[in-house]
């Protein structure tokens, strides 16, 4: 059972022998061997004491699962230091196109922003799609799509910079469905590296996508799960075990779910693998 492989986990994670653990929480070695064999369970008191001496939340040790903390915003970018570089670069472009002329300077400015907006290793549009998980629903961007056009990669970033971005509020009982998907290309790029800075177009699309009882359907951006060390990452699988809980079907086809577990997995590469698997059988 989780709690007992835990135990064990993070009890040497902390250096502790049974001896120790025992000594602090005034049991016996034994107390503490029976609970990481899960022949026996805490008390109460005892799971309390063990989160403190263990450093890690009750929901970690009793679940395995890191806490989630209400609201969680997925994908909110914590700096403005990327929009400021932008709205720098796209001034200096204007002022030193504009010792030619205005016109010049406008659009230097304009090839500069839609340079940085492309290519560059930060994806501006975060900044306007991410969406916020609730204990009572979902707060989403109006009018989401699961793939944005070449013109809305360029106006999304414009919105965001201008406050213009507007949401609207689900709960979780007018959801009826909510599937994860990975959208893969016809074919498997042969030099990518998917945790790596890429172009911004060339991402495939990654998102939780919710029918609700009236039949609308909502799409959520996952793409921050790429991100190696994002904390996003982190937490999507307890994302996904908070939404399977809820009164809704739960939609896995790629078994995306599973793959997300590993810490390590280069979750795309692995689709393409799996696809090729089964095209082969």
């Amino acid at each position: 059972m989780a709690l007992a492989t835990n135990i064990v986990k993070y009890r040497k994670k902390n250096q502790l022998s049974q001896e120790q653990l025992g000594k602090a929480l005034n049991i016996s070695r034994q107390s503490i061997s029976k609970w990481e064999t899960g022949e026996n369970l805490p008390s109460i008191d005892n799971l309390i004491s063990l989160s403190g001496l263990l450093d890690i939340s009750l929901d970690e040790l009793i679940t395995g699962e890191p806490y989630l903390h209400f609201p969680f915003n997925y994908g909110k970018p914590k700096s403005k230091g990327p929009v400021i570089f932008l709205i720098i670069m796209i001034l200096l472009g204007i002022i030193l196109g504009s010792f030619g002329n205005i016109l010049i300077g406008l659009v230097v400015g304009l090839g500069i922003y839609v340079a940085i907006v492309w290519a560059y290793p930060i994806d501006y549009k975060k900044y306007y799609n991410y969406w916020n998980l609730e204990k009572n629903g979902i707060r989403y961007l109006a009018k989401s799509t699961n793939v944005d056009s070449a013109g809305q990669n360029l106006i999304i970033p414009i919105k965001a910079l201008l406050h213009l971005r507007k949401t609207q509020f689900i709960t979780y009982k007018q959801m009826k469905k909510i599937e994860i998907k990975v959208d893969l290309f016809g074919y498997q790029p042969t030099k990518s590296d998917y945790n790596a800075n890429t172009l911004q177009m060339m991402t495939e699309p990654f998102y939780f996508e919710i029918t609700t009882a009236d039949g609308q359907i909502i799409y959520l951006n996952l793409k921050e799960f790429y991100w190696k060390n994002s904390r996003e990452r982190k937490m999507l699988p307890t994302i996904i075990s908070f939404l399977k809980r809820k009164n809704m079907e739960y939609v896995d086809r790629q078994g995306i779910s599973d793959l997300v577990t590993d810490p390590e997995i280069r979750l795309v590469e692995k689709l393409y693998q799996l696809r090729e698997q089964s095209r082969q059988v």
